[in-house]
């Protein structure tokens, strides 16, 4: 096979797929791979894959040999599956697409669905203690729904893939809670008082124990590394969901502790208010709809001035939400255009912003826009590179750390 990565991005032209019947058939075409683990599933509009990074963490600081599903990748599709916090190795991505290729080109499986299978017979091959698989999309239909995990984790719920998921929180949210299965303990981020009664529905229809991450409290010095006051929310739902797995995982303290304060190492997390430099003061985050930008503006409130953001958004994202947010921190804009049909062209993101009022330029390419406001910074002020997965990986690629 020439390119294996072509050939599974090539299967994008499948579109998404919703529902569970294809990834079953692959998984039992490769001997159900899924039941050879156990694992913890992680579902939400904002913060899962902070919140898998954080259990996969304190997992492997207190020992195990965990593995690790997240999307999507920001700079390698190896990002994607990890054991230990490292990414799997080009040969083993070589040999799984080969070994399901059959399966795949059969059953018209999609990009997720493929890769999904890769992860979960990847992660059988190599034994792991357990998994932490964050979804794709929504719950209920999501490719990785075909778990019976120990913990069941639902960090959050905002207006996102409106198309896919519903217009409504409420309805958002039901798609969400398909993930809690009946008898597995389910942890609960903050949310809306309707929405937390669904939950609470829900999960009292399934008999699953529901415990609220916002009473749970973290224990003296277990301090999230990731910089935010929503990390915090994250790192007690990443604490109660491993307080919630069965007694033969053993987790001090100290586990927590360092699973907490060293999730990048532990984990390979990236792009969540990381700080590339700071001369002029460099911020990476993959924020992509107003709730994600909320609390990067919380915590930039005060960042040394000037504040230039290179800006880059799907055109199917609130990018007008996410625009007005970003107004409060006065920044000048320098609009750019990631990858793909999806992207919002950099030329419509400067108008946007122009008719917002607030300053803008037409940045063109990623790359090209985070030179034009390294150049306009200097050694001063902040850069703040933001509104995408794929902004900050291609940011990534161009700057230093």
């Amino acid at each position: 096979m020439h390119d294996p990565i072509a050939y599974l991005f090539a299967l994008q032209k499948f579109g998404m797929k919703f529902g569970l019947r294809n990834i079953r058939a692959l998984l039992r075409e490769s001997g159900d791979p899924h039941s050879t683990f156990p694992s913890v599933h992680v579902a939400g509009t904002n913060g899962k894959g902070s919140t898998a990074s954080m259990i996969a963490a304190i997992l492997t600081a207190a020992g195990y040999r965990v593995g690790l599903y997240t999307s999507p990748h920001l700079v390698r599709f190896n990002e994607r599956i990890r054991i230990g916090g490292r990414e799997i190795a080009d040969r083993d991505v070589v040999r799984l697409v080969r070994l399901l290729r059959p399966a795949i080109d059969r059953h018209r499986a999609t990009f997720f669905e493929a890769t999904t299978a890769m992860a979960f017979r990847y992660f059988s091959e190599q034994k792991v203690d357990i998994a932490v698989i964050e979804t794709g999309l929504g719950g209920r239909l999501d490719s990785t729904n075909v778990i019976t995990p120990f913990v069941s984790v639902i960090t959050s719920i905002g207006l996102d893939h409106r198309e896919q998921l519903g217009e409504t929180l409420l309805e958002i949210a039901g798609e969400k809670a398909g993930i809690i299965k009946r008898g597995v303990p389910a942890v609960l981020g903050p949310v809306r008082p309707p929405v937390q009664r669904l939950f609470r529905r829900t999960a009292r229809q399934r008999n699953a124990p529901l415990l609220l991450a916002e009473r749970f409290r973290l224990g003296r010095g277990m301090e999230p590394e990731l910089s935010g006051r929503h990390q915090r929310s994250n790192a007690k739902c990443a604490v109660a969901a491993v307080t919630l797995l069965p007694d033969r995982f053993i987790i001090g303290d100290e586990a927590v502790r360092r699973g907490l304060a060293d999730t990048s190492e532990l984990s390979g997390l990236r792009a969540r208010l990381e700080r590339l430099s700071d001369e002029p003061r460099i911020i990476i985050d993959v924020a992509h709809n107003p709730d994600g930008i909320s609390p990067l503006v919380r915590s930039l409130r005060n960042a040394p001035a000037p504040v230039t953001i290179v800006f880059g958004a799907m055109r199917d994202k609130d990018v007008r939400g996410m625009l007005l947010r970003l107004k409060r921190l006065r920044p000048h804009i320098i609009a750019c255009s990631a990858e793909g049909e999806r992207a919002m062209p950099s030329g419509e993101v400067s108008s946007l912003c122009r008719s917002l009022s607030i300053p803008a330029y037409d940045g063109g390419t990623v790359p090209q826009a985070v030179r034009t406001a390294l150049r306009r910074n200097r050694h001063r002020g902040t850069v703040i590179i933001t509104g995408s997965h794929m902004v900050a990986g291609a940011a990534l690629t161009v700057l230093p750390g």
